[in-house]
């Protein structure tokens, strides 16, 4: 062979080795990164949030059929998209399957509906559910002989059917079997066991209110330590833990949809032709009245968040998180960043240390509260 044919096939034999030799590149693709992200250590009807509290370490959900804990945990090695979270269920005394059956519940405890004739509640702890033989109950007819059942108001979604006070008093409302012209109450005392587990002590008494009009519309809200009743066709009632009851304000054709509490003034707002806010710097014994607010304040609840109130607005196309500040009759509306919440309806917002947390129809998502409070970008 010719040494110029060769030396060319020996270049061309290094040219191939080097060729076979050199790395190849990868291509990387980075998942998108949202304000929102998900707990995925929830699945299937786990994901379904109906409400949410906390007692500052733990969330506790209520989910179809489900009562649920997730504990935030510190320096636990995890998976990278889990987070640090312990889950745990109860299951055997299954909760309301009905996305719209809101429970009263707070921080300690909750009431759930059973079985016999509408007529009985049983109360549960929220730290630890109890077994079914530390089950305490509210017999309505061993309360009241002419009582029918309790009432399950359904005029909103985001409305329990009655509610517990910071200082866990209870107040549901019922019917009787006359069907006066009255609103009816059960006003429970609820002493938590002295001990881990074990069923509470329930002491109850009813309170009534004499109507000219009655409706079957009317929602019970809790602030701090006494009850806000509306009715539709009446006002406001203010019933304190000690079974007093007062009319607070006069409002017939008028519904209140929701109440929160903001640096010592009380807020609620009225659902009439105008959107009304009443304010109140009394705790509900005196209100002031203001129109002319937007029509999804009507469809909102608030939460506080931080030194903020945050306003949740519901419905499959206005599902839509705000920061609320108000200066007289005058309020100021922020839209917050609701990326990476899959389109699922929001149903409760609570604060656990650092980190906000969103309850969806599907998923539980999760915010830090140094970023929470960024606008949503102008389109």
């Amino acid at each position: 062979m010719h040494s110029t044919t060769k030396l060319l096939l020996a270049i061309i034999g290094v040219a191939g080795a080097t060729a076979c030799t050199k790395e190849v590149e990868k291509i990387v693709v980075q998942e998108p990164t949202y304000s929102w992200s998900e707990v995925k250590q929830l699945s299937g009807s786990q994901k379904i949030i109906i409400q949410l509290t906390t007692d500052k370490k733990t969330l506790f959900l209520q989910q179809p059929g489900i009562f649920g804990h997730v504990t935030p945990l510190a320096n636990v090695p995890r998976p990278p998209d889990q987070g640090y979270f312990q889950i745990k269920s109860y299951t055997t005394d299954p909760l309301p399957y009905d996305i719209k059956n809101r429970l009263p519940m707070n921080a300690s405890l909750f009431l759930k509906p059973t079985q016999v004739g509408d007529s009985v509640l049983n109360v549960y702890t929220t730290a630890n559910p109890p077994f079914s033989n530390e089950i305490s109950e509210i017999r309505l007819r061993r309360i009241d002989k002419t009582a029918d059942r309790f009432v399950n108001n359904r005029y909103s979604p985001y409305a329990a059917f009655g509610a517990i006070s910071s200082n866990n008093y209870s107040l549901v409302g019922y019917t009787t079997i006359s069907g006066d012209r009255a609103l009816h109450f059960v006003l429970s005392k609820l002493t938590l066991p002295t001990r881990t587990r074990g069923p509470v002590e329930v002491t109850s008494r009813t309170v009534s209110i004499p109507l000219d009009n009655t409706s079957d519309f009317y929602t019970i809200s809790v602030i701090d330590d006494y009850f806000l009743v509306s009715n539709a066709n009446d006002g406001i009632y203010k019933i304190r833990e000690n079974g007093t009851v007062r009319k607070v304000v006069n409002s017939p054709q008028t519904f209140t949809t929701a109440y929160y509490k903001d640096r010592g003034t009380l807020y609620a707002i009225q659902g009439d032709y105008q959107y009304s806010i009443l304010t109140s710097t009394d705790d509900g014994e005196t209100w002031q009245r203001s129109t002319g607010l937007p029509n999804y304040f009507r469809s909102s609840t608030f939460y506080p968040v931080g030194d903020s109130i945050v306003g949740v607005s519901h419905g499959a196309t206005n599902n839509v998180l705000y920061t609320l500040r108000w200066q007289g009759a005058r309020y100021r509306v922020r839209e917050l960043k609701s990326d990476g919440l899959n389109q699922a309806d929001f149903t409760d917002l609570v604060q656990l240390g650092d980190t906000v947390y969103l309850g969806t129809t599907n998923g539980l998502f999760r915010q830090p509260l140094k970023t929470f409070f960024e606008s949503k970008p102008k389109q």
